[in-house]
């Protein structure tokens, strides 16, 4: 019997490959689990359950509540991009910071 026809051989191979697997399929559920809210926005007007890509980040809303991850572009323009895409809102916050008045007029306009 050759060194390659091994069952000894064949059930190390096998068992690295399902610790492999196991260890990468891990990792990219603890990655996706950590992804904090970034972005808090309460709409003018209710909408049905929906989510959309905007700016590089998942928003989702449901009634007047959106919620988003982290982007790359500035907070303001995000806000701006779910005004376009799901209606006027009544609050907008980054970080837990809140929009004043004046840059939330801004972003409804």
């Amino acid at each position: 019997m050759l060194l390659s026809q091994s069952p000894l051989r064949a059930s190390i191979i096998f068992s690295i490959a399902a610790m492999t697997s196991l260890a990468l399929f891990t990792a990219t559920t603890a990655e996706a689990r950590s992804t904090s809210i970034a972005y808090t926005a309460e709409l003018q007007a209710p909408v049905e359950a929906a989510q959309e890509i905007i700016k590089g980040t998942v928003i989702r809303c449901d009634g007047t509540e959106c919620v988003g991850g982290k982007s790359s572009s500035s907070p303001r323009t995000v806000c701006a991009k779910i005004v376009d895409e799901f209606g006027p809102v009544a609050s907008f916050a980054y970080k837990g910071e809140a929009f004043d008045a004046e840059a939330l007029a801004r972003c409804n306009d």
